[in-house]
């Protein structure tokens, strides 16, 4: 297919990627900060007689999106590199530079204008390896919980490349989706070690199945191949299900929408997902998912003003400071580092 049409289809990801995280900011925003007075399922309560969805996925689904959206791009990603150290190499050049900038900008707003926080040194200095959680200490920002599951899909798929199973891809998606449906059946406390269970991905896995599913729709699409692939059809199926025996009615209802949004975003050409202002909150969506969850609170207990006012003001204070570090670091670095690429890198 043409450059052009590869283009929209980049461009209408980035839309997805712009809504989760418009998506996650809004949430921080309106429903956690600050801590209300009256309970927050009050008015929710009144309307369907009883608070529908537990906050804690409130905030965890956009989250979701953005992985169906790693596994979409990753097995794009993954197709075109030939080497484990090619593929290092790229998601190293997009992942850490921004996100170091990121520590350190909100390590620096914490410490001067944070009067109550507890950050140390050691802290800082372990977030930057984004494996915080393996030293047990925190995260700078609470947001970056997400980041660890992200990087080890990347281990997954640097293991596959780096063994020379591409080619087995399609056995392995089986096993692994099939390993992570299982796992669904276990309640809280399960056998499985935390370690195993965060390596493999068993607690997300499904999502991160779906995108790579939806990309081999994608793919056979593009080639002109037969859309009904039965291993396509069953990884998505298995993903389905693995949400279906995980989550509550009301969230698998929530999920299944952004199953279906996906798709059509993905397989149909729609105005909507090239939408220029969708398209730039994507280009920023990693910084500003980066940022928001400490620029936000801080910015709304330092203006006594009408709620809001408070929202929208942190709101564009976060938007500021994502496009600034997307303009001058995060694209400035990632091209850098394509141009300067080592020999071992290629």
């Amino acid at each position: 297919m043409t450059s052009v049409h590869e283009e929209s289809r980049v461009a209408e990801v980035d839309s997805l990627r712009g809504i989760a995280a418009l998506a996650v900011m809004l949430f921080h925003f309106i429903y956690r900060y600050p801590t209300p007075t009256k309970p927050k399922n009050e008015l929710i309560a009144k309307i369907f007689g009883y608070f529908p969805i537990q906050d804690f996925y409130l905030g965890e689904l956009a989250v979701y999106l953005f992985f169906i959206i790693s596994g979409f791009v990753i097995s794009i990603s993954a197709l075109k590199c030939k080497t484990v150290a090619e593929f290092g190499y790229r998601r190293f050049s997009r992942l850490y530079p921004v996100y170091w900038s990121a520590v350190i900008v909100l390590s620096l707003i914490v410490l001067l204008l944070d009067g109550e926080n507890n950050l140390s040194l050691l802290q800082v200095v372990a977030n930057l390896t984004m494996l915080q959680e393996y030293f047990r200490l925190p995260h700078v920002s609470s947001v970056f919980w997400s980041l660890i599951i992200e990087l080890h899909f990347y281990i997954l798929v640097a293991f596959v490349i780096g063994l020379g199973l591409m080619k087995y891809r399609g056995i392995l998606l089986v096993i692994w989706s099939v390993t992570v449906f299982l796992y669904g059946f276990y309640s809280i406390p399960n056998p499985v070690p935390w370690p195993i269970v965060r390596v493999l991905l068993l607690d997300y896995g499904h999502f991160f199945v779906y995108g790579i599913a939806i990309y081999q729709l994608w793919d056979s699409n593009q080639s002109g191949a037969d859309k009904s692939n039965q291993l396509t059809l069953f990884l998505i199926l298995i993903s389905i299900a693995s949400c279906l025996i995980r989550y509550p009615v009301t969230v698998n209802v929530i999920l299944l929408s952004l199953y279906l949004l996906f798709y059509v975003a993905v397989m149909h050409s729609l105005p909507v997902f090239r939408n220029r202002v969708l398209v730039y909150f994507g280009g920023i969506s990693y910084a500003l998912y980066l940022v928001h969850q400490i620029i936000g609170p801080i910015v709304m207990r330092h203006i006594a003003m009408p709620r809001v006012v408070e929202i929208a003001v942190a709101s564009a204070v976060a938007i500021i400071v994502a496009t600034a570090l997307t303009w001058w670091v995060e694209r400035p670095a990632l091209k850098w580092l394509r141009i300067n690429r080592p020999d071992w890198a290629r």
